[in-house]
């Protein structure tokens, strides 16, 4: 299983970048911040918490907040449930228009390690509901990633130092295509990123992200991920 794991990834990546056939592209920015709080041996709680900036830098358009519980069921397994505020602020003739979704999720997460490289699978099922221009509607969506640390520049336990990480995240929308105008398979995101481990509560990165988005243009987002994560 941590073979397939490893190998994985890459054909995964491979899969992902074949796709970037389409005609918009855009450029963008994201600022993340990811934070997990152990409340008992067993018990967590965890939060993201990002902005995104609009095509080229223009201006800030999304946030987005992700609080959740989670459970271990074993050292390397975990379930949680959560929540999710995204909100998006578009200009469009001098005018803020703004559109918000709330979501429902929940996710397992597996944690391998192959020798000091740090592999982790997860996959989250999400409950969507949407307004966009006045129009309610409800929708699901189930997202598959995969990430893997590379340590390049660490102590012998990789608990500080320099890192390498390579992920790729798929989405499939199961419900609600008819609305959202999309087909089953709605977007992948490819990240290569360089980060550095200060200790096992403090770690930064930043990176570079491929977003195919299968739409009415087959969106192309070029992505410069600044992210931060925390641990107590």
């Amino acid at each position: 299983m941590k073979l397939y794991n490893f190998l994985s990834l890459p054909i995964l990546l491979f899969l992902g970048l074949q796709q970037a056939s389409g005609q918009a592209i855009e450029k963008n920015g994201w600022l993340f911040w990811s934070h997990q709080q152990k409340l008992s041996e067993r018990w967590q709680f965890s939060s993201d918490l990002q902005v995104r900036s609009s095509d080229r830098l223009g201006y800030a358009n999304t946030l987005l907040i992700r609080p959740g519980v989670g459970y271990k069921l074993r050292a390397d397994q975990t379930v949680t449930v959560g929540y999710t505020y995204f909100g998006t602020w578009e200009r469009e003739n001098n005018e803020s228009v703004h559109e918000n979704e709330h979501r429902a999720f929940e996710q397992f997460q597996i944690e391998n390690k192959i020798q000091r490289i740090e592999i982790t699978n997860r996959f989250r099922f999400e409950q969507r509901f949407l307004d966009q221009e006045g129009d309610k509607f409800f929708a699901q969506r189930i997202r598959y990633y995969i990430t893997t640390q590379i340590p390049l520049f660490t102590d012998p336990l990789f608990e500080k130092g320099t890192f390498l990480t390579v992920q790729n995240e798929l989405f499939l929308n199961v419900q609600g295509q008819d609305k959202l105008g999309t087909k089953l398979y709605d977007q992948n995101r490819s990240y290569l990123g360089l980060g550095y481990r200060f200790n096992d509560l403090f770690e930064a990165e930043a990176g570079y992200m491929f977003r195919y988005i299968v739409d009415e243009t087959n969106t192309r987002n070029n992505i410069l991920q600044v992210s931060v994560r925390t641990s107590f």
